[in-house]
Protein backbone atom coordinates (compact mmCIF):
# COMPACT_ATOMS: atom_id res chain seq x y z
CA UNK A 1 0.00 0.00 0.00
CA UNK A 2 1.27 3.44 -1.06
CA UNK A 3 2.22 6.19 1.63
CA UNK A 4 -0.71 8.62 -0.26
CA UNK A 5 -3.56 5.49 0.31
CA UNK A 6 -2.10 5.24 3.96
CA UNK A 7 -2.89 8.87 4.43
CA UNK A 8 -5.80 8.91 2.35
CA UNK A 9 -7.79 6.43 4.76
CA UNK A 10 -6.54 8.23 7.79
CA UNK A 11 -7.77 11.61 6.63
CA UNK A 12 -9.27 12.17 3.17
CA UNK A 13 -9.95 15.37 1.13
CA UNK A 14 -13.90 15.26 2.89
CA UNK A 15 -12.88 14.49 6.07
CA UNK A 16 -10.44 18.40 5.49
CA UNK A 17 -13.05 19.95 3.77
CA UNK A 18 -16.12 19.16 6.15
CA UNK A 19 -14.59 19.14 9.42
CA UNK A 20 -12.55 22.55 11.59
CA UNK A 21 -9.15 21.55 11.31
CA UNK A 22 -5.83 23.87 11.47
CA UNK A 23 -4.88 22.45 8.08
CA UNK A 24 -7.84 23.88 6.38
CA UNK A 25 -7.41 27.31 7.86
CA UNK A 26 -3.27 26.93 6.79
CA UNK A 27 -4.26 26.64 3.36
CA UNK A 28 -6.25 29.77 3.33
CA UNK A 29 -9.61 27.64 2.76
CA UNK A 30 -12.44 30.30 4.72
CA UNK A 31 -15.82 29.10 3.64
CA UNK A 32 -17.34 25.85 2.80
CA UNK A 33 -20.76 25.06 1.48
CA UNK A 34 -22.04 22.02 1.09
CA UNK A 35 -24.41 22.16 -1.91
CA UNK A 36 -27.38 19.54 -1.47
CA UNK A 37 -28.97 20.40 -5.09
CA UNK A 38 -26.14 17.79 -6.69
CA UNK A 39 -27.97 14.77 -8.28
CA UNK A 40 -24.90 12.58 -9.24
CA UNK A 41 -23.47 10.21 -7.55
CA UNK A 42 -20.38 12.57 -5.96
CA UNK A 43 -20.25 15.47 -3.11
CA UNK A 44 -20.52 18.65 -4.87
CA UNK A 45 -18.94 21.61 -2.49
CA UNK A 46 -18.59 25.25 -3.18
CA UNK A 47 -15.12 26.21 -1.01
CA UNK A 48 -13.61 29.69 -0.86
CA UNK A 49 -9.97 30.43 -0.50
CA UNK A 50 -8.21 34.11 0.63
CA UNK A 51 -6.23 33.93 -2.81
CA UNK A 52 -7.93 31.43 -5.25
CA UNK A 53 -11.75 32.92 -4.27
CA UNK A 54 -14.41 30.96 -4.75
CA UNK A 55 -14.25 27.29 -6.23
CA UNK A 56 -16.72 24.38 -7.05
CA UNK A 57 -15.32 20.91 -5.67
CA UNK A 58 -16.70 17.54 -6.41
CA UNK A 59 -16.03 14.75 -4.37
CA UNK A 60 -16.43 10.54 -5.38
CA UNK A 61 -15.29 7.59 -3.63
CA UNK A 62 -15.72 5.19 -6.97
CA UNK A 63 -13.78 5.14 -10.16
CA UNK A 64 -16.00 5.57 -13.77
CA UNK A 65 -16.30 0.95 -13.57
CA UNK A 66 -18.19 1.92 -10.14
CA UNK A 67 -15.03 0.45 -7.88
CA UNK A 68 -14.35 1.71 -4.43
CA UNK A 69 -11.58 3.57 -3.90
CA UNK A 70 -11.45 3.08 -0.09
CA UNK A 71 -11.41 7.25 0.40
CA UNK A 72 -12.81 10.16 -1.31
CA UNK A 73 -10.44 11.97 -4.03
CA UNK A 74 -11.54 15.54 -5.56
CA UNK A 75 -12.43 17.11 -8.98
CA UNK A 76 -11.90 21.24 -9.17
CA UNK A 77 -14.61 21.97 -11.64
CA UNK A 78 -13.39 25.90 -10.93
CA UNK A 79 -9.76 25.04 -11.90
CA UNK A 80 -8.93 22.68 -14.27
CA UNK A 81 -6.65 19.82 -13.53
CA UNK A 82 -6.83 20.77 -9.84
CA UNK A 83 -8.15 17.00 -8.78
CA UNK A 84 -6.56 13.89 -7.39
CA UNK A 85 -6.38 12.65 -3.80
CA UNK A 86 -5.73 14.69 -0.19
CA UNK A 87 -2.25 14.83 -0.94
CA UNK A 88 -2.23 16.51 -4.82
CA UNK A 89 -4.71 19.19 -2.95
CA UNK A 90 -2.30 20.62 -0.28
CA UNK A 91 0.38 20.22 -2.70
CA UNK A 92 -1.44 22.14 -5.39
CA UNK A 93 -2.10 25.42 -2.86
CA UNK A 94 1.41 25.26 -1.47
CA UNK A 95 4.15 27.74 -3.58
CA UNK A 96 6.57 24.71 -4.61
CA UNK A 97 3.54 22.40 -5.11
CA UNK A 98 5.80 19.41 -4.72
CA UNK A 99 3.91 16.07 -2.86
CA UNK A 100 6.67 15.93 -0.16
CA UNK A 101 5.59 19.16 1.07
CA UNK A 102 2.21 18.58 1.46
CA UNK A 103 3.13 14.98 3.39
CA UNK A 104 5.54 17.37 5.73
CA UNK A 105 2.05 19.59 6.53
CA UNK A 106 0.27 16.84 7.27
CA UNK A 107 2.86 15.26 9.82
CA UNK A 108 3.35 18.99 11.20
CA UNK A 109 0.04 18.98 12.44
CA UNK A 110 0.40 15.54 13.78
CA UNK A 111 -2.53 14.35 11.30
CA UNK A 112 -2.39 10.47 12.42
CA UNK A 113 -3.54 11.25 16.27
CA UNK A 114 -5.19 14.66 15.38
CA UNK A 115 -7.66 13.11 12.52
CA UNK A 116 -10.16 11.21 14.61
CA UNK A 117 -10.83 14.10 16.77
CA UNK A 118 -11.40 16.38 13.72
CA UNK A 119 -13.50 14.50 11.77
CA UNK A 120 -16.15 14.77 15.25
CA UNK A 121 -16.43 18.28 14.44
CA UNK A 122 -18.28 18.78 11.36
CA UNK A 123 -17.67 22.74 9.92
CA UNK A 124 -19.50 23.50 6.79
CA UNK A 125 -22.84 25.38 5.44
CA UNK A 126 -25.12 23.69 3.48
CA UNK A 127 -27.31 25.03 0.36
CA UNK A 128 -29.65 24.14 -2.15
CA UNK A 129 -28.11 25.92 -5.47
CA UNK A 130 -29.67 24.99 -8.72
CA UNK A 131 -26.71 24.87 -11.37
CA UNK A 132 -28.03 26.21 -14.62
CA UNK A 133 -25.49 24.28 -16.57
CA UNK A 134 -25.97 20.00 -17.91
CA UNK A 135 -26.74 18.25 -14.70
CA UNK A 136 -26.19 14.77 -15.25
CA UNK A 137 -29.45 12.73 -13.33
CA UNK A 138 -29.60 9.08 -13.41
CA UNK A 139 -31.07 7.47 -16.89
CA UNK A 140 -33.73 4.48 -16.86
CA UNK A 141 -34.39 3.96 -20.61
CA UNK A 142 -37.89 1.94 -19.56
CA UNK A 143 -39.15 5.53 -18.80
CA UNK A 144 -38.73 6.39 -22.78
CA UNK A 145 -41.14 3.66 -23.96
CA UNK A 146 -42.15 5.50 -27.53
CA UNK A 147 -38.09 6.46 -27.76
CA UNK A 148 -37.42 6.32 -31.23
CA UNK A 149 -34.95 7.29 -34.13
CA UNK A 150 -34.99 10.59 -35.57
CA UNK A 151 -36.02 9.06 -38.83
CA UNK A 152 -39.27 7.72 -37.66
CA UNK A 153 -40.75 11.77 -37.78
CA UNK A 154 -38.65 12.50 -40.71
CA UNK A 155 -39.93 9.68 -42.48
CA UNK A 156 -43.29 10.31 -42.10
CA UNK A 157 -43.35 14.39 -42.25
CA UNK A 158 -43.81 14.72 -38.56
CA UNK A 159 -41.88 18.30 -37.84
CA UNK A 160 -38.75 17.85 -34.92
CA UNK A 161 -37.19 20.43 -32.78
CA UNK A 162 -33.81 19.59 -35.26
CA UNK A 163 -35.83 21.79 -37.59
CA UNK A 164 -35.96 24.81 -35.77
CA UNK A 165 -32.04 24.53 -35.66
CA UNK A 166 -32.04 24.63 -39.12
CA UNK A 167 -30.88 20.60 -39.04
CA UNK A 168 -31.87 19.34 -42.63
CA UNK A 169 -33.36 15.94 -42.59
CA UNK A 170 -30.95 14.28 -45.44
CA UNK A 171 -28.00 15.17 -42.88
CA UNK A 172 -29.91 13.14 -40.21
CA UNK A 173 -30.45 10.46 -42.73
CA UNK A 174 -27.03 10.05 -42.99
CA UNK A 175 -25.31 6.91 -42.11
CA UNK A 176 -23.22 9.14 -40.32
CA UNK A 177 -25.58 10.10 -37.89
CA UNK A 178 -28.60 7.70 -38.48
CA UNK A 179 -29.46 5.69 -34.57
CA UNK A 180 -27.41 8.61 -32.84
CA UNK A 181 -30.02 11.19 -32.86
CA UNK A 182 -33.89 9.57 -31.47
CA UNK A 183 -36.94 11.06 -30.16
CA UNK A 184 -39.19 10.77 -27.13
CA UNK A 185 -42.52 12.77 -26.12
CA UNK A 186 -42.89 14.16 -23.11
CA UNK A 187 -45.87 15.45 -21.94
CA UNK A 188 -46.03 18.82 -19.60
CA UNK A 189 -48.43 19.83 -17.37
CA UNK A 190 -49.52 23.43 -17.95
CA UNK A 191 -52.81 26.11 -16.61
CA UNK A 192 -54.51 25.22 -19.56
CA UNK A 193 -54.07 21.47 -19.71
CA UNK A 194 -51.09 19.28 -21.17
CA UNK A 195 -48.81 20.24 -23.83
CA UNK A 196 -46.75 16.99 -25.02
CA UNK A 197 -42.96 18.13 -26.54
CA UNK A 198 -40.96 15.62 -28.54
CA UNK A 199 -37.82 15.84 -27.20
CA UNK A 200 -34.30 14.86 -28.99
CA UNK A 201 -32.50 12.59 -27.24
CA UNK A 202 -28.76 12.14 -28.41
CA UNK A 203 -28.13 8.67 -26.87
CA UNK A 204 -24.62 7.54 -25.56
CA UNK A 205 -24.01 3.58 -25.75
CA UNK A 206 -21.86 0.91 -24.73
CA UNK A 207 -18.44 0.20 -26.35
CA UNK A 208 -20.61 -2.48 -28.14
CA UNK A 209 -23.06 -0.04 -29.19
CA UNK A 210 -25.94 -2.19 -28.56
CA UNK A 211 -26.91 -0.84 -25.01
CA UNK A 212 -27.61 3.27 -24.04
CA UNK A 213 -25.72 4.25 -21.14
CA UNK A 214 -25.91 8.06 -21.17
CA UNK A 215 -28.09 10.45 -23.22
CA UNK A 216 -27.74 14.53 -24.01
CA UNK A 217 -30.86 15.45 -24.44
CA UNK A 218 -32.66 18.93 -25.84
CA UNK A 219 -36.38 19.54 -24.95
CA UNK A 220 -39.15 21.17 -26.65
CA UNK A 221 -39.82 23.30 -23.64
CA UNK A 222 -38.15 26.47 -22.90
CA UNK A 223 -37.28 25.05 -19.38
CA UNK A 224 -34.74 22.73 -18.75
CA UNK A 225 -33.27 22.80 -22.35
CA UNK A 226 -29.75 21.17 -21.94
CA UNK A 227 -30.18 17.88 -19.75
CA UNK A 228 -27.26 15.13 -19.11
CA UNK A 229 -28.63 11.33 -18.20
CA UNK A 230 -26.75 8.32 -17.53
CA UNK A 231 -23.28 7.45 -16.62
CA UNK A 232 -21.55 11.38 -16.34
CA UNK A 233 -17.85 10.15 -18.05
CA UNK A 234 -19.55 9.07 -21.48
CA UNK A 235 -20.03 11.22 -24.52
CA UNK A 236 -22.13 11.25 -27.55
CA UNK A 237 -20.47 10.29 -30.68
CA UNK A 238 -21.49 9.67 -34.52
CA UNK A 239 -21.51 6.62 -36.34
CA UNK A 240 -17.64 6.04 -36.76
CA UNK A 241 -16.48 5.84 -40.34
CA UNK A 242 -14.90 2.94 -42.28
CA UNK A 243 -11.86 5.01 -42.57
CA UNK A 244 -11.10 7.62 -40.18
CA UNK A 245 -9.01 10.45 -41.11
CA UNK A 246 -10.16 13.22 -38.31
CA UNK A 247 -11.41 13.21 -35.28
CA UNK A 248 -13.64 16.43 -34.27
CA UNK A 249 -15.15 17.48 -30.80
CA UNK A 250 -17.82 19.65 -29.97
CA UNK A 251 -19.71 20.69 -26.72
CA UNK A 252 -23.09 19.93 -27.95
CA UNK A 253 -24.38 16.58 -30.94
CA UNK A 254 -26.30 19.68 -32.28
CA UNK A 255 -22.98 21.86 -32.99
CA UNK A 256 -20.74 18.62 -34.31
CA UNK A 257 -23.75 18.32 -36.58
CA UNK A 258 -23.99 21.62 -38.22
CA UNK A 259 -20.23 21.53 -38.10
CA UNK A 260 -20.83 18.72 -40.67
CA UNK A 261 -24.04 20.09 -42.21
CA UNK A 262 -21.71 23.13 -43.12
CA UNK A 263 -18.66 21.31 -44.12
CA UNK A 264 -19.94 17.65 -46.20
CA UNK A 265 -17.48 17.72 -48.51
CA UNK A 266 -14.40 18.16 -46.27
CA UNK A 267 -15.94 15.58 -43.18
CA UNK A 268 -16.91 12.32 -44.99
CA UNK A 269 -14.54 10.62 -42.96
CA UNK A 270 -14.78 12.35 -39.59
CA UNK A 271 -16.03 11.05 -36.62
CA UNK A 272 -17.89 13.23 -34.19
CA UNK A 273 -17.66 13.93 -30.60
CA UNK A 274 -19.77 15.55 -27.92
CA UNK A 275 -18.70 16.76 -24.63
CA UNK A 276 -22.24 18.33 -23.89
CA UNK A 277 -21.00 21.47 -22.73
CA UNK A 278 -17.98 20.17 -20.08
CA UNK A 279 -15.03 18.79 -20.72
CA UNK A 280 -13.73 17.43 -17.79
CA UNK A 281 -11.02 15.13 -16.87
CA UNK A 282 -13.16 11.63 -16.45
CA UNK A 283 -14.38 12.90 -20.01
CA UNK A 284 -11.03 13.54 -21.39
CA UNK A 285 -10.51 9.95 -20.46
CA UNK A 286 -12.68 8.35 -21.83
CA UNK A 287 -12.05 10.15 -24.98
CA UNK A 288 -8.66 9.24 -25.10
CA UNK A 289 -9.12 5.64 -24.01
CA UNK A 290 -12.06 5.40 -26.89
CA UNK A 291 -9.69 6.69 -29.50
CA UNK A 292 -6.88 4.33 -28.38
CA UNK A 293 -9.25 1.15 -28.29
CA UNK A 294 -9.82 2.32 -31.75
CA UNK A 295 -6.30 2.68 -33.15
CA UNK A 296 -6.57 6.07 -33.47
CA UNK A 297 -3.85 8.51 -32.41
CA UNK A 298 -2.18 12.06 -33.10
CA UNK A 299 0.32 10.92 -35.07
CA UNK A 300 -1.54 9.72 -37.72
CA UNK A 301 -4.82 11.28 -37.63
CA UNK A 302 -6.16 15.11 -37.72
CA UNK A 303 -7.99 16.04 -34.46
CA UNK A 304 -10.43 18.78 -34.84
CA UNK A 305 -11.54 21.21 -31.96
CA UNK A 306 -14.58 22.73 -32.92
CA UNK A 307 -15.40 24.06 -29.27
CA UNK A 308 -16.98 27.24 -28.33
CA UNK A 309 -15.66 30.65 -28.91
CA UNK A 310 -14.93 31.43 -24.99
CA UNK A 311 -13.68 30.98 -22.16
CA UNK A 312 -14.75 27.50 -21.33
CA UNK A 313 -13.94 26.36 -25.03
CA UNK A 314 -10.39 27.74 -24.97
CA UNK A 315 -9.77 25.35 -21.51
CA UNK A 316 -11.24 22.24 -23.11
CA UNK A 317 -8.81 23.19 -26.03
CA UNK A 318 -6.21 23.10 -23.33
CA UNK A 319 -6.74 19.62 -21.94
CA UNK A 320 -6.35 18.48 -25.59
CA UNK A 321 -2.92 20.36 -25.77
CA UNK A 322 -1.88 18.76 -22.59
CA UNK A 323 -2.79 15.55 -24.07
CA UNK A 324 -0.20 15.90 -26.56
CA UNK A 325 2.32 17.55 -24.55
CA UNK A 326 2.55 14.52 -22.00
CA UNK A 327 2.74 12.10 -24.61
CA UNK A 328 5.68 14.18 -26.45
CA UNK A 329 7.10 15.23 -22.50
CA UNK A 330 6.66 12.07 -19.93
CA UNK A 331 7.38 13.61 -16.58
CA UNK A 332 10.39 11.38 -14.66
CA UNK A 333 10.23 13.91 -11.42
CA UNK A 334 7.89 13.37 -8.11
CA UNK A 335 6.98 16.87 -8.94
CA UNK A 336 4.27 16.35 -12.08
CA UNK A 337 4.25 18.39 -14.94
CA UNK A 338 0.88 20.09 -15.58
CA UNK A 339 1.53 22.14 -18.37
CA UNK A 340 -1.37 24.81 -19.45
CA UNK A 341 -4.12 25.99 -16.99
CA UNK A 342 -6.33 28.45 -15.90
CA UNK A 343 -5.32 29.48 -12.82
CA UNK A 344 -5.05 32.32 -9.87
CA UNK A 345 -1.88 34.74 -9.30
CA UNK A 346 -2.50 36.76 -6.11
CA UNK A 347 -5.82 37.13 -6.56
CA UNK A 348 -5.67 37.34 -9.91
CA UNK A 349 -6.56 35.32 -13.13
CA UNK A 350 -3.65 33.83 -15.04
CA UNK A 351 -2.87 31.30 -17.57
CA UNK A 352 -0.33 28.86 -16.18
CA UNK A 353 2.39 26.61 -17.64
CA UNK A 354 4.31 23.89 -16.21
CA UNK A 355 6.45 21.52 -17.54
CA UNK A 356 10.45 20.07 -16.35
CA UNK A 357 11.48 20.93 -20.15
CA UNK A 358 13.57 23.79 -20.94
CA UNK A 359 12.96 24.24 -23.94
CA UNK A 360 9.44 23.76 -23.92
CA UNK A 361 9.04 26.35 -21.17
CA UNK A 362 11.18 29.01 -23.58
CA UNK A 363 8.99 28.79 -26.23
CA UNK A 364 5.72 29.00 -23.55
CA UNK A 365 7.82 32.43 -22.35
CA UNK A 366 7.86 33.16 -25.61
CA UNK A 367 4.08 33.15 -26.51
CA UNK A 368 3.29 34.29 -23.15
CA UNK A 369 5.21 37.65 -23.93
CA UNK A 370 3.91 37.89 -27.48
CA UNK A 371 0.44 37.88 -26.15
CA UNK A 372 1.28 40.59 -23.17
CA UNK A 373 2.72 42.62 -25.90
CA UNK A 374 -0.30 42.45 -28.22
CA UNK A 375 -3.08 43.04 -25.83
CA UNK A 376 -1.25 45.93 -23.60
CA UNK A 377 -0.66 47.73 -27.06
CA UNK A 378 -4.41 47.49 -26.97
CA UNK A 379 -5.36 48.49 -23.46
CA UNK A 380 -2.52 51.83 -24.28
CA UNK A 381 -4.29 52.92 -26.68
CA UNK A 382 -7.59 52.96 -25.23
CA UNK A 383 -6.27 54.18 -22.77
CA UNK A 384 -6.93 51.48 -20.18
CA UNK A 385 -4.48 51.44 -17.19
CA UNK A 386 -4.51 48.02 -16.23
CA UNK A 387 -2.47 45.75 -18.15
CA UNK A 388 -1.39 42.22 -18.15
CA UNK A 389 1.79 40.75 -16.54
CA UNK A 390 4.26 37.80 -16.51
CA UNK A 391 5.58 36.15 -13.73
CA UNK A 392 8.63 33.04 -13.96
CA UNK A 393 9.73 30.84 -11.21
CA UNK A 394 11.51 27.33 -11.49
CA UNK A 395 9.85 25.41 -14.07
CA UNK A 396 6.28 27.46 -14.22
CA UNK A 397 5.21 30.57 -15.98
CA UNK A 398 2.29 32.90 -15.49
CA UNK A 399 0.56 35.21 -17.95
CA UNK A 400 -1.28 37.17 -15.48
CA UNK A 401 -4.74 39.33 -16.35
CA UNK A 402 -5.94 42.27 -14.53
CA UNK A 403 -9.25 40.86 -14.17
CA UNK A 404 -11.53 37.91 -15.11
CA UNK A 405 -13.64 39.31 -17.80
CA UNK A 406 -10.52 40.50 -20.00
CA UNK A 407 -9.30 37.18 -19.71
CA UNK A 408 -12.58 36.06 -20.93
CA UNK A 409 -12.26 38.29 -23.66
CA UNK A 410 -8.83 37.20 -25.13
CA UNK A 411 -9.73 33.25 -24.32
CA UNK A 412 -11.63 33.57 -27.46
CA UNK A 413 -8.62 34.30 -29.44
CA UNK A 414 -6.26 32.47 -28.17
CA UNK A 415 -6.55 28.95 -28.97
CA UNK A 416 -5.41 29.10 -32.75
CA UNK A 417 -2.81 31.21 -31.57
CA UNK A 418 -1.27 28.75 -28.66
CA UNK A 419 -1.56 26.33 -31.95
CA UNK A 420 0.74 27.88 -34.49
CA UNK A 421 3.39 29.58 -31.71
CA UNK A 422 4.45 26.24 -29.54
CA UNK A 423 6.56 24.17 -32.47
CA UNK A 424 5.78 21.09 -30.58
CA UNK A 425 2.14 21.75 -30.88
CA UNK A 426 2.43 23.04 -34.59
CA UNK A 427 3.76 19.85 -35.28
CA UNK A 428 0.79 17.98 -34.44
CA UNK A 429 -2.22 17.13 -36.03
CA UNK A 430 -4.29 19.25 -34.57
CA UNK A 431 -6.53 21.84 -35.92
CA UNK A 432 -8.55 24.47 -34.79
CA UNK A 433 -12.21 25.46 -36.06
CA UNK A 434 -13.86 27.96 -34.53
CA UNK A 435 -17.13 28.84 -35.82
CA UNK A 436 -17.39 31.04 -38.24
CA UNK A 437 -19.16 32.25 -41.43
CA UNK A 438 -18.29 34.54 -44.44
CA UNK A 439 -15.12 35.96 -41.74
CA UNK A 440 -17.75 36.90 -38.75
CA UNK A 441 -16.52 35.14 -36.16
CA UNK A 442 -19.29 33.23 -33.75
CA UNK A 443 -19.77 31.27 -30.34
CA UNK A 444 -20.75 27.89 -31.51
CA UNK A 445 -21.63 26.25 -35.13
CA UNK A 446 -25.06 26.05 -34.34
CA UNK A 447 -25.04 29.65 -34.42
CA UNK A 448 -22.56 29.82 -38.00
CA UNK A 449 -25.12 27.39 -39.44
CA UNK A 450 -28.32 29.94 -38.48
CA UNK A 451 -26.29 32.95 -40.21
CA UNK A 452 -26.05 30.88 -43.27
CA UNK A 453 -29.47 30.10 -43.66
CA UNK A 454 -30.18 33.43 -42.77
CA UNK A 455 -28.00 34.87 -45.45
CA UNK A 456 -29.19 32.11 -48.28
CA UNK A 457 -32.92 33.23 -47.47
CA UNK A 458 -32.12 37.09 -48.22
CA UNK A 459 -29.82 36.35 -51.00
CA UNK A 460 -32.73 34.19 -52.45
CA UNK A 461 -35.21 37.01 -51.55
CA UNK A 462 -33.14 39.82 -53.42
CA UNK A 463 -32.80 37.64 -56.37
CA UNK A 464 -36.26 37.21 -56.97
CA UNK A 465 -36.55 40.49 -56.21
CA UNK A 466 -34.35 41.57 -59.09
CA UNK A 467 -35.92 39.38 -61.44
CA UNK A 468 -39.38 41.57 -60.78
CA UNK A 469 -37.88 44.45 -61.67
CA UNK A 470 -35.61 43.26 -64.78
CA UNK A 471 -39.52 42.48 -66.04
Amino acid sequence: MSIYNRISEIFDIKDLLQTKNPIRTRLGITKVELDKGKGSNSIQIHITEQDRGKQRILLFDHDREGKSYGHFRYNNRTFQNDSGDIIQFIANRLEGRRLNDAIKLLNSYNYKINAKDWKTSTDFEVSNKRNKSSNTKPLDIEMFADLRGIDKLILTDQPHYLEKRHILNDILLHPKFIDTVMVYDNPIQTKTGPITFTNVLFPKFDPQGNKILGAEIKTGAKTNNNLCLGLDHLMWNSNKPEHVTKVAVFESAIDAISHYQMNQNDNLNTWYFSTNGNFYTARQSWFFDTLEINGLNFENHTLVLGTDRDYDGFMYDMAIYNKVLASALPDKEQNPQEFFLMGNVAGKPAIEFHSHDLEMNKDVQQWFFHIQDHFNNDYVNKNDNHHIGIKASNDRISLIFPSKAKLTDASKRLSASLLRNIPLLEKSHIKVHKASHLGKPLKDWNAALALKVSNAKISKGNSIKNKKSFI
